[in-house]
């Protein structure tokens, strides 16, 4: 991970010794956020800095987050706060943060304050980083079956845990859609209704099923056999399982377009 750093930037020098922290120690770095990146399965993290005389320090964080769909992640939970940048895979610039992924690997440069020339820097070293890391990674194919042309692209996030569902969309403190390391999950939000969608493809028919069941026992009981239930803000929330996927759609405006949105949903369904 050293060899992606540059010793300069421009102007600017590396001016402390790289660090690394590896699984929990990234708490002795950061705190919350810490959490964030376990979730998503980040193995090491690399600190650096730079320096230069009467201007501002650049922050350097590249996380190795194992598998291209983990970096991937990682860089959607943040995702849809700034203009879209092209450096590595995918990428955003906006208030002296440039945050990009690409194969494995999530990346963060920084600068507290902007101005021109920290600016450019921060860019240049992302273009550098970027170009320093050989192997690009395929976007987890669950996107794919989203329904094109109905969601805000800005709001999509990609996941495999529930703590990270809950940080976007609480559902339960429970684990009720038993999402775990071997599933793939994502959320976005619709446009027109601004409803919430929920995709999740598990590795066999049998833990999808087991899941729908717990799920709408515990979080939709009164929705019998049609799935669907209008909940306490007047709006509704729709289920449906079909082979070893589940979609679910929260807040929507009626219930008739819940179930339109899940029947296109299901309609791109294995």
């Amino acid at each position: 991970m050293q060899s992606l750093v540059p010793p300069t930037i421009g102007q600017w020098a590396v001016s402390e010794a790289v660090r690394f922290y590896t699984g929990a120690e990234i708490f002795d770095y950061m705190d919350g956020a810490g959490e964030v990146y376990l979730a998503y399965g980040s193995r090491r993290l690399l600190v650096q800095r730079y320096a230069r005389p009467n201007q501002e320090e650049i922050l350097v964080e590249i996380f190795d987050m194992g598998l291209p769909r983990n970096a991937f992640g990682a860089y959607s939970n943040m995702q849809g706060r700034a203009p879209m940048r092209r450096i590595g895979q995918e990428a955003e610039y906006k208030n002296g943060l440039l945050t990009f992924w690409k194969g494995r690997f999530f990346v963060c440069v920084m600068i507290d304050h902007e101005n021109d020339e920290a600016t450019k820097a921060v860019l240049a070293l992302g273009r550098h980083i970027a170009d320093a890391i050989r192997e690009e990674g395929a976007k987890p194919g669950i996107l794919d079956l989203l329904p094109k042309g109905k969601y805000l692209p800005a709001t999509l996030r990609y996941f495999y845990r529930h703590e990270i569902l809950n940080i976007h969309f609480y559902l339960a403190s429970a684990n009720l859609l038993s999402l775990n390391e071997k599933t793939h999950a994502v959320l976005v939000r619709i446009t027109g209704d601004k409803s919430h969608l929920l995709l999740i493809q598990y590795p066999n028919v049998a833990e999808a099923v087991t899941a729908y069941a717990t799920f709408t026992a515990h979080y939709m009981p009164d929705a019998g056999e049609t799935g669907a239930v209008k909940t306490e803000n007047k709006r509704w929330t729709a289920a449906i399982r079909q082979g070893a996927c589940i979609a679910v759609v929260f807040d929507a405006r009626t219930q008739s377009g819940a179930r339109a949105l899940l029947e296109s949903v299901r309609r791109k369904l294995p």
